[in-house]
């Protein structure tokens, strides 16, 4: 059962295309992926980037981080931010909250019986699944999943996410892995396999997410963006993969990185240089001059 707790009023969002595209000189929030897009290949903030963040901010533009990580795996990126980026749509929208303080304003979670029965059921198919999972008491992964994300401090690995999870009272993050089946192949696989009503969306990295259906980054931003008062005209969203697809649509103005896939280009006004190339960078760069 899906259900959401948080302090602000509840709105039903829907994320759909805008039908008129606004010029990017319009822009008063902008919303960016981190993994493939924002970051290098390293996972890390290069100093062009950061620079670009701190200016579109300093020019009064809200920046958002909107990523499949959930909160704990973006505080590291901050540090040299301070609080230029004010806000995060994270866990795939399942967490909006505000940035670098992490202050809940809407988190979508689900029940651990979900998560129970989604591990359960892919190791009946096959053992070799791996799993990490977020709740309330904390986060767990098994082996094979902290090399997916290399840039991030973990705890160390455990052997079963379901002993693990013990104590905790909901989830608000599930992630699987398999060694023989890159990410792209998953997508297509597990909704097929799972005889349950769940969402499978990508991560961002080599494993996929697997939460309540309905729940996207573009639902999240279009709440965020409701709570803020900023119309989608005049929002900027960059990807770079097809977790970032609502997102994208929903956003006035959307920049695919050269290296996504020709889907996700084709949903967008801009194709920029890579997240190596610091290609939202250029974008923020060229933004602020023509203002």
């Amino acid at each position: 059962m899906l259900w959401s707790m948080h302090d602000r009023p509840t709105t039903s969002h829907t994320a759909t295309r805008h039908t008129a595209t606004r010029r990017p000189d319009d822009v008063r929030l902008i919303a960016t992926d981190l993994d493939g897009t924002l970051l290098g290949r390293d996972g890390a903030l290069s100093t062009r980037s950061t620079d670009a963040v701190r200016a579109a901010a300093d020019a009064g533009i809200v920046v958002v981080f909107a990523s499949g990580r959930p909160p704990f795996m973006v505080e590291p990126l901050l540090a040299g931010l301070g609080d230029a980026v004010s806000y995060g749509v994270l866990a795939n929208g399942s967490v909006v909250c505000t940035l670098p303080d992490q202050d809940v304003l809407r988190s979508v979670r689900f029940e651990l019986s979900m998560v129970t029965e989604v591990v359960t059921q892919l190791r009946r198919i096959d053992q070799r699944y791996g799993f990490a999972l977020a709740t309330d008491a904390g986060f767990a992964h098994q082996p094979g999943f902290a090399r997916r994300m290399p840039a991030v401090d973990m705890p160390p690995p455990v052997d079963d996410v379901l002993v693990a999870m013990s104590g905790a009272r909901e989830a608000t993050k599930l992630m699987a892995f398999h060694d023989d089946h890159p990410s792209h192949e998953l997508l297509g696989l597990l909704p097929g396999m799972l005889d349950l009503d769940v969402s499978v969306t990508h991560m961002g990295a080599d494993c996929v997410e697997i939460g309540p259906a309905g729940i996207d980054k573009g639902v999240g931003l279009a709440w965020l963006c409701d709570h803020l008062g900023v119309p989608a005209a005049h929002v900027m969203a960059f990807g770079d993969e097809f977790n970032d697809h609502e997102m994208l649509r929903w956003a006035g103005y959307s920049v695919a990185m050269s290296t996504a896939h020709e889907a996700t280009k084709s949903l967008c006004d801009e194709v920029t240089l890579s997240g190596a190339d610091d290609g939202v960078a250029v974008v923020i760069e060229r933004l602020l001059d023509e203002r």
